[in-house]
């Protein structure tokens, strides 16, 4: 049975664009240019993928979020969007959205990136993530949780151990927390990019700090996590993520 991706944009251009491309590839591709008519549409057509728009005319993506969530708190959501509105991403991800696809990206990397995200077929044991936490609880959890999904899962309880096995083991994903003993996430992070400018890293906090969050970002953090987080949300963070870094290298 094909997936279903439900495209949610006003764009009457983009909609076109994507449908063309989503049942060239196979799925069953659903448009909408509202939000209202997209709630109807969810409850019809059970997506397995939902890209959204942050821009709507008759309410907002950030609203639409909050409604589909109040649906069906399963199905994959990643925010489809044109340019980077750091306000509307917070508070995207604290709703729930698993990632965001740029428009930018051209038509061939969005399609191979919901290929990846959407396959269940995926050598996931190539894909080796680094989860550098001093939490002991927190480690075991996301180190079980993506091993029980097939993913190769290392683990560091500091800064220094945690730099020492990305040396080791490269990693394309690190999942890196913000307040850690000795060096902090940030100067952690710092030094990740001396080492390797491309490799993904997800910032992980307890606490939501703007300075340092926008500090993070601007040294090339892709996301940010706030704990404490749904499983099945970090899993779609962790594979959005995943399937852009190997959508721009392959």
């Amino acid at each position: 049975m094909n997936k279903t991706i439900l495209v949610i944009d006003d764009d009457s251009n983009i909609r076109e664009l994507m449908y063309d491309a989503l049942t060239k590839a196979g799925y069953k591709a659903v448009t909408s240019h509202s939000g209202k008519e997209a709630i109807d549409l969810l409850k019809i057509n059970k997506p397995d993928l939902i890209l959204l728009d942050f821009k709507m005319p008759d309410m907002s993506g950030i609203e639409v979020l909050k409604k589909i969530k109040s649906v069906d708190n399963t199905t994959k959501i990643v925010m489809f969007t044109g340019v980077e509105t750091e306000g509307l991403e917070r508070e995207a991800r604290l709703l729930g959205a698993g990632g965001f696809l740029r428009k930018n990206l051209g038509i061939d990397v969005i399609l191979k990136a919901v290929n990846q995200l959407l396959s269940e077929k995926r050598d996931y044991n190539k894909d080796k993530i680094l989860v550098i936490d001093d939490d002991s609880g927190i480690r075991s959890l996301i180190r079980d949780f993506l091993d029980k999904k097939g993913y190769n899962v290392i683990t560091a309880s500091s800064a220094e151990e945690g730099l020492e096995k990305f040396k080791q083991e490269r990693p394309i994903l690190i999942l890196l927390d913000i307040k850690l003993p000795g060096m902090d996430g940030v100067v952690t992070l710092k030094r990740i990019r001396e080492i390797d400018e491309k490799v993904g890293v997800i910032m992980v906090t307890g606490v939501e700090d703007d300075e340092v969050l926008k500090e993070a970002r601007s040294l090339g953090a892709y996301e940010y996590i706030v704990k404490p987080f749904d499983l099945n949300y970090l899993e779609t963070c962790v594979l959005v993520r995943i399937c852009l870094i190997s959508a721009l290298t392959n």
